[in-house]
Parts: structure tokens; C-alpha cells; sequence
């Protein structure tokens, strides 16, 4: 391990995206985190999206340098393999839905009798207690509770085209850790940290999409800070121009392209170009479709008006910024070839090169794992036997269905 948070043990029950989100953020960070996923297919983030040789591509970037190992904790040994693990634990992070975590005896309650330093990070939807709180949650619900369909567009509800919230999730439940290390640290020992999607849904909105209703009473409407950008029309795609927020600029742009359109009444302040905004993108396609991307992002820099072009999704990590800072690390994996990953935006002290692993097939560190806290030998090779019998029927399965 390397980095600031080396020898810090952290125990991940969790799946799908929230969860792996945080415990990425710590591996990466340095910590040994020990994914633990059930027997015979484990998490179904495995087989979520693109998928290349029983690999999905997004679990390969969620789960890198981290170690897994296979517990049933419907099963009594390995339920007490688990509570072995947590007296070495310094974190555990869950995201069960609400209640199934006591079912299992694993609850914050339970460990904490264990190990009373433990960090407990239980990940939910809309929180432990509520109206919600049974319910079966995807961030497509999220976004809906926290009003994002309506404010992308008021006529016609639209989704943001990623899992924006289970992400946000995980950063905010990596930061939070973070910061119950350091009261760990000083002596103040371990602690339950309920996180949910929804209140980081909240957390992340507030200080723009929800500027307009942070004053209960008073304060002027100035519209939202959406209305002041678009994308604008070129022969080959799209440009993102800032134009509109402010009238020298408008004016240059305008002057750059022979328009008049900072002398109309429309356009010709703020509030007119926010109010006007559909017939003014009209008019300002009418000149810049005539021009590629480049040449309009080229022009505008030229000009000092912000603009960037709208990368295509194949086109991103081939975007010369990217390529000059070396943002995308390129792996040669040994059985799926080049991948691409992008690397932690921030190198800290004592980091090694990145990654250190790659996402582990299921079960594969148990000997190592299980060896280290002393775990008799025919425990493990029961589990290893198992997992070994589980892959050979989820593989015969594949290969029928592909058949």
C-alpha cells in the first residue's frame, strides 16, 4: 500500500456504485481495502454495462486496488470469519437497504461491541428512518426527490444521463470517513456515520439549483445560472459560449461577427438576453453553424470569450488538455488488454504509480485475506472450493446463454 492512509484497514459490504465509490477513493488514497462481496456472483456491478470477458467495465474502474473475498453471512462460520475481520478493521461501509443489516447481526450495535474504534459508514437511499426508507433506490429516484428532471426542463422532465447521486454519494461518504479518521486519530475513537443519497443529493444542489428558494422571504429572482450558458451550433457539432452574462462580451461577440444584436431592445441587457434566450440562440446559429468547432473555440480564444468544444463521449480522453496532463492512465491488462482509467486528481505525498491493482476476479484474495488473521486452512479451501464450483456454473451458464 502507499499513500496517507497505508495500514488503514477498511471492509466494504457494499455494491453497485455508492459504496465501491468510497472504498475507491481510500484504496487509492493508500488504505487496504477488502472488498466483500456474497458467493457465486458477487456484485452486479460485474455485469453492469459494458462487460469484456466476464469483466464490466465500470466495476473494473470502482473496484481497483482493492483485495476480495467471499462471505455468506447467512452462514455461521462465515459469519464469525467476518466479525474476525472486523476486530482488525479500522472502517466498514455498508449500503443494504434500512434494517437487513441488523437481520444479519451486522449491524453498527453488533460490531462496534467488537471493535469500538470502528468506523461504521452505512450508505442508504433516503436515510435510515422515514417515509422512504423502504424504499428500493437507483439514482434516477434521487434525482427525482431533489428536482433535477424538472430543472433540466420545465416542459418536458428530463434525467441527468448518469448516476450522478450514487457518485456524489460516494464522495461525500469518502470525505466523511476522512474526517472520522482524523477524530479517530486524536483519541476520539470510532462512530456511526449514516449517509444518504438524498441529503448528499441536497448538499451538492443547494448552492446553485436551489439559490431561488434559500430566502424564505425577499430576494429578487435573477433566473438560474443555467440560463447564462449554451451551446451553440457548428458544422461538425457544438460549442459551449459564456455570451450572454455579460454585455462587453456579448458586444465583442457581436462585433467579432458583424451583428447587431447587442443594439436590439431583445439583447441588449441581461434580463432581455435571459428572457429572449430561445430567439437569440436562433440568431447566433445562424452565423457560427457556418464554422467548425475548432475554428469557433479557436476564434473565441483569440477573442478572450469562453468557449469549449462539446467532446464527443470517444473523443474525451483524446482532448489535447487531457492528453497534455495526463489525466487517462492507459493499462496493459494481462487478460483484457489496453483499459483506460482516469487517475486521482490529486498525487499525494508517498503515492505510488497508479494503479497499484486491478479489480479483483471474486474470491481471489481469500487465502491471502483470511491466512493473515489466522483462519484455519480447511475454512478457506471450503470457500475456495466453493467459489471455484460457483464459477464454473455462472460460466456454463454464459456460455448457454450465448449459445
Amino acid at each position: 500500500m502507499s499513500g496517507p492512509y497505508k495500514g488503514v484497514r477498511v471492509l466494504e459490504l457494499t455494491s453497485t456504485v455508492s459504496g465501491p465509490f468510497a472504498g475507491m477513493m481510500l484504496a487509492d488514497q493508500g488504505a487496504d481495502v477488502i472488498k466483500i462481496e456474497p458467493p457465486g456472483i458477487g456484485d452486479l456491478a460485474r455485469f453492469m454495462g459494458t462487460i469484456k470477458d466476464g469483466m464490466g467495465a465500470m466495476f473494473s474502474t470502482l473496484n481497483r486496488n482493492k483485495k476480495c473475498i467471499c462471505l455468506d453471512f447467512k452462514n455461521e462460520e462465515d459469519l464469525e470469519v467476518l466479525k474476525k475481520l472486523v476486530s482488525t478493521a479500522d472502517v466498514l461501509i455498508e449500503n443494504y437497504r434500512p434494517g437487513i443489516v441488523k437481520k444479519l447481526g451486522i449491524d453498527y450495535e453488533s460490531l462496534s461491541k467488537i471493535n469500538p474504534d470502528l468506523i461504521y459508514c452505512s450508505i442508504s437511499g433516503y436515510g435510515q428512518s422515514g417515509p422512504y426508507k423502504e424504499k428500493k433506490v437507483y439514482d434516477p429516484l434521487i434525482q427525482g426527490t431533489v428536482g433535477i428532471p424538472l430543472a433540466q426542463n420545465n416542459q418536458s422532465p428530463e434525467l441527468i444521463r448518469t448516476i450522478i447521486y450514487d457518485k456524489v454519494t460516494g464522495l461525500t461518504s469518502a470525505q466523511a470517513i476522512s474526517a472520522a479518521l482524523y477524530q479517530k486519530a486524536i483519541g476520539e475513537g470510532g462512530q456511526y456515520l449514516p449517509i444518504s443519497m438524498m441529503e448528499s443529493a441536497l448538499y451538492y444542489n443547494w448552492p446553485d439549483l436551489m439559490m431561488n428558494y434559500t430566502f424564505d422571504e425577499g430576494g429578487v429572482n435573477i433566473g438560474e445560472l443555467a440560463d447564462l450558458f449554451e451551446v451553440y451550433e457548428t458544422n461538425d457539432g457544438g460549442v459551449v459560449l459564456i455570451i450572454i452574462a455579460n454585455d462587453e462580451v456579448f458586444t465583442k461577440f457581436c462585433t467579432v461577427f458583424d451583428l447587431s444584436l447587442h443594439l436590439d431592445d431583445k439583447y441588449n441587457n441581461l434580463v432581455s438576453r435571459i428572457i429572449n434566450k430561445e430567439e437569440l440562440t436562433i440568431e447566433i446559429n445562424k452565423v457560427t453553424r457556418f464554422l467548425s468547432s475548432k475554428e469557433l473555440e479557436d476564434k473565441m480564444d483569440r477573442e478572450g470569450i469562453s468557449a469549449s468544444i462539446c467532446n464527443e463521449l470517444n473523443e474525451v480522453y483524446k482532448d489535447p488538455q487531457v492528453v497534455e496532463q495526463g489525466s487517462i492512465t492507459e493499462i496493459n491488462h494481462p487478460e483484457l488488454g489496453i483499459m483506460r482509467m482516469p487517475k486521482p486528481p490529486a498525487n499525494l505525498k508517498g503515492q505510488s504509480s497508479f494503479p497499484r491493482s486491478l479489480a479483483p476476479i471474486l474470491g481471489y484474495d481469500n487465502r491471502e485475506v483470511l491466512s493473515s488473521i489466522n483462519i484455519d486452512d480447511d475454512t478457506i479451501q471450503r470457500m475456495e472450493d466453493r467459489e471455484k464450483q460457483n464459477r464454473e456454473m455462472l460460466a456454463s451458464l454464459m456460455q448457454a446463454n450465448e449459445e
